[in-house]
């Protein structure tokens, strides 16, 4: 019992599509293209959207005061704290500190802290004795009060093992 072989034939000839499936084939193009006028539509009126949403944003404000000339009140107080750092002052009893080492101390970074009035001094000097000194001829400074040598560490590394140390202290505001 064996089934009948059957025979298809793919490529027939002669077959031509009726009127509906070419009307139906008409309706599908032209809903694709109406869909992608569609599309295109409203996705560009989103964009202008966004644009419009970005542009308001940046004119709304952010609950920070802000005075005539558009400058937040944040941003005119940080100016003012750094202009009331007493930096003529400050550097002058750096340098009067290091002529009286005799210049053996490098002086690598000076970072204020406005906030609490304190300034780190971070630097290097050919032995200890030169930093704890020059660390004791600032606390005759005018400007600066209470320099503590916080720490300090050999240089291996390098081929003058200089000592790099760190000192903070407070600054005084002279009227």
């Amino acid at each position: 019992m064996s089934a009948p072989a059957m025979r298809l034939d793919f490529a027939a000839t002669g077959v031509r599509p009726g009127s509906a499936s070419v009307a139906v084939l008409a309706a599908g193009v032209i809903s694709l293209a109406a869909t992608l006028l569609v599309y295109d539509q409203i996705r560009s009126a989103g964009e202008g959207l966004a644009l419009r949403r970005d542009a308001l944003s940046d004119s709304i404000p952010t609950g920070e005061p802000v005075d005539a000339s558009g400058r937040s009140i944040a941003d005119a107080t940080a100016v003012i704290a750094g202009l009331s750092t007493p930096w003529g002052q400050l550097l002058d009893d750096l340098e009067a500190a290091n002529v009286d080492s005799r210049r053996n101390v490098a002086i690598l970074e000076i970072e204020p802290d406005r906030e609490h009035q304190k300034v780190r001094i971070i630097g290097e000097s050919r032995t200890l004795r030169a930093a704890l000194s020059y660390a004791e001829r600032l606390q005759k400074s005018k400007a600066i009060r209470y320099p503590l040598l916080d720490s300090h560490e050999v240089q291996l590394k390098d081929p003058f093992q200089p000592v790099r140390f760190q000192i903070t202290a407070a600054w005084r505001v002279s009227p």
